[in-house]
């Protein structure tokens, strides 16, 4: 549905794409509660409808369709998911106006980031908007929790979900600021990255850690200095050490979770019996049971919750809740386009593709953290960083052309950098 032709169209304009990617995204970190809906309404809508008529004005002009997977993907699980919901619900009520809501938005966030790639600053544009939404949801949060500093309780509660979609929600913006820095390497952009991080620990989210690893090897794997790189990895890792077990909030909130987790875990350190861990890793060893009932194409719409000895409606598992909900085909194509998306961003970025690094961060941390959390079914922003791979395999593949320009997409990463 989109070409790669420029045009001087206020909806085809890169700063109309990066208002509704800003609207999109701070409306699904921060909005999406129950006292907020109707800001959470209002904004997506908006980035909505506003996506629609930009994709509505370029086929009417180029008269043509193009065909898109990315849509093609979200159309079809989405598909998948309402199909379960309404016809094999096993717990509760399937929210299929939420779910669908979900899909538009999911859709209008991958078209604004075409919109704003295919500019001759492409990048540097989603990298100020990112850094835009970053600083809103930090804003948000010290708005809303300012009494919480200086407390014991987790950072984040006031966002979208819970602390953990929190933790997640700042975790996928990191590894994109975390690039950035590395590009650019200005003051701000470092501080901003800094700011997140600390947010991210205070979230006491253990599965958001996850972003700050990709984050630091991110780091060290775009440092010209590798000597340097692993020196300063070193002491980023001893720093953060200090701080989480070091500073009585952040042990509070994080450092005696980590604790509870390596002794559940492996047996060894000062921890006592956490539910969390113990829990998680109990739906998901009752999850993998379950799902052997219904293993081809599952047991319907929250079948997990509909069996599970724990009293939570989800396991807390993406690849638990796909496997008991949908079976291995319903896993397989949520999954599959993603693989498809990493080994190809893995294969571009040791052919010279610097871009392609972030992607294969963002993915990796994506596919690790999809362990502590259910993904399927939340905020937008959990797909960020499938859609933002989807988008480079659109438009920034090295060494191929672009039919409507003739311009090698190598040209055109290095011309936005």
């Amino acid at each position: 549905m989109l070409t790669e032709t420029n045009n001087s169209s206020f909806l085809s304009s890169p700063a109309f794409h990066q208002v509704n990617l800003a609207l999109l995204l701070i409306a699904s970190i921060c909005f999406y509660t129950e006292s907020t809906k109707l800001v959470f309404l209002a904004l997506s809508c908006v980035g909505i409808i506003a996506e629609m008529l930009s994709v509505l004005e370029e086929i009417l002009r180029s008269r043509r369709v193009v065909f898109e997977p990315c849509v093609c993907w979200l159309a079809l699980i989405y598909l998948m998911f309402t199909t379960y919901g309404v016809l094999f619900p096993r717990y509760g009520d399937y929210n299929w106006d939420a779910m669908i809501f979900n899909c538009a938005s999911g859709i209008a966030v991958y078209f604004s980031l075409c919109g704003i790639a295919r500019s001759s600053k492409g990048l540097e544009g989603l990298f100020t908007t990112l850094s835009f939404v970053a600083l809103s949801v930090l804003i948000v949060i010290a708005a809303r929790e300012y009494s919480f500093f200086g407390s014991s309780t987790r950072l984040g509660d006031s966002l979208s979900g819970n602390v953990n979609t929190a933790g997640r929600s700042l975790g996928g913006l990191s590894v994109f600021l975390a690039f950035w820095v590395m590009r650019k390497g200005s003051i701000g952009s470092v501080t901003l990255f800094s700011a997140v991080c600390v947010a991210i620990l205070l979230t006491g989210s253990k599965g958001a850690l996850v972003f700050i690893a990709a984050d630091l090897i991110l780091i060290q794997r775009m440092a010209k200095s590798k000597a340097l790189a692993n020196l300063a990895l070193i002491g980023m890792i001893a720093l953060a050490c200090l701080l989480v077990f070091g500073t009585p909030q952040l042990y509070n909130v994080l450092g005696e979770r980590l604790e509870d987790a390596f002794y559940q875990i492996f047996g060894i350190g000062p921890g006592h019996y956490s539910r969390s861990t113990d829990s998680r890793s109990g739906m998901i060893k009752e999850g993998l049971t379950a799902f052997l009932d219904y293993p081809l194409f599952g047991g319907g719409e929250r079948y997990f919750a509909s069996i599970s000895s724990y009293g939570y409606a989800y396991s807390h598992c993406n690849y638990v809740e796909l496997l008991c909900n949908y079976g291995i085909v319903g896993l397989t194509i949520f999954y599959a386009p993603c693989l498809y998306l990493f080994f190809v961003a893995l294969r571009d970025s040791f052919n010279g593709n610097v871009f392609a690094k972030v992607i294969v961060a963002s993915l990796a941390a994506f596919f690790v953290a999809d362990w502590t959390t259910v993904t399927y079914s939340s905020i937008v922003m959990t797909y960020f960083p499938v859609l933002v791979a989807f988008v480079f395999v659109r438009l920034y593949r090295p060494n191929r052309t672009s039919e409507s320009t003739g311009v090698t997409r190598t040209d055109k990463v290095e011309a936005c950098l």
